[in-house]
């Protein structure tokens, strides 16, 4: 995975996710949602075999959206950690 930012103003920030698809960006993009800072999280995919997905965040005055997005992308890995923890336990049985 790669980033390239596009944007970043403020409480804004835009970016490019190179090599990864929807089974990424839509954890990313549900875990923002439930962070109370961001205002609006969104990304975009122009064409599905050709484009990489742009990912737009805004967030609370005075709010880092850099800091929502580690805060949501260390929720995912969590979430991983714990399902990979229950497969485990499941297929002892």
């Amino acid at each position: 995975m790669e980033l390239e930012l596009l944007k970043k103003e403020g409480t804004v920030v835009e970016l490019r996710i190179i090599g990864e698809d929807h089974t990424f960006c839509n954890p990313i993009r549900k875990n923002l949602h439930e962070d109370e800072s961001v205002v609006t999280a969104a990304y975009s995919v122009e064409h599905p075999l050709l484009a990489h997905p742009k990912f737009y965040v805004k967030t609370k005055a005075r709010r880092s959206p850099y800091y929502a997005l580690v805060r949501a992308s260390r929720k995912l890995e969590k979430d991983c950690r714990d399902l990979r923890q229950k497969l485990k336990k499941a297929l002892r049985k």
